[in-house]
């Protein structure tokens, strides 16, 4: 049952790239598209204060998660016309779980996480997608050198397993 859940709280921390949400609490007000249009390297990714409830036939557990990368080799590149964003490459997530007092850290090789996706800029935020599927991180620092970007994560997901509520704070740093 354990690993269901772990499972679970995996496929949670996927969602980020398909889940919509912002906060512009300490956001950079003067970000341009300029400053965004080029190829970085992806340099830190990590989920803090992970939380899952899942309700599994009326019952309800709880998990902490955090999530930390490493090996990062992977490149990201910001086209200007079309504004279209990709990546190659790999990283690895080092992903750590708490559920029923139990402690269980799983590393999971992670790949090209922007597929030739649309992207825009509105002010503070870097939107990703198009329509439904459009994803928003909140720009935190941007400069010749280093962009970097959090997404706070508060959804209910539906699965086999049962109905989860998630939340976390998802933050990437992009160098030059």
């Amino acid at each position: 049952m354990k690993k269901v859940f772990l499972l679970s709280i995996i496929t949670v921390f996927t969602l980020v790239f398909i889940s919509c949400s912002n906060d512009d609490d300490g956001a950079v007000s003067n970000a341009t598209e300029e400053e965004v249009v080029g190829t970085w390297n992806l340099t830190a990714l990590e989920a803090t204060d992970g939380r899952s409830d899942t309700t599994i036939e009326g019952t309800t557990i709880p998990a902490t998660f955090k999530a930390v990368g490493k090996d990062f080799q992977t490149i990201v590149t910001f086209s200007e016309d079309p504004q279209v964003v990709t990546s190659e490459g790999s990283y690895t997530t080092v992903l750590s779980t708490t559920i029923a007092g139990e402690n269980d850290t799983q590393e999971q090789e992670g790949e090209d996480f922007f597929a030739s996706e649309k992207w825009r800029l509105d002010g503070s935020t870097l939107y990703f997608g198009s329509g439904e599927e459009e994803i928003g991180y909140t720009i935190v620092e941007l400069n010749d050198s280093k962009m970097s970007l959090r997404y706070e994560l508060n959804e209910t997901v539906e699965s086999f397993f049962g109905t989860s509520t998630v939340s976390a704070t998802y933050n990437m740093t992009l160098s030059k």
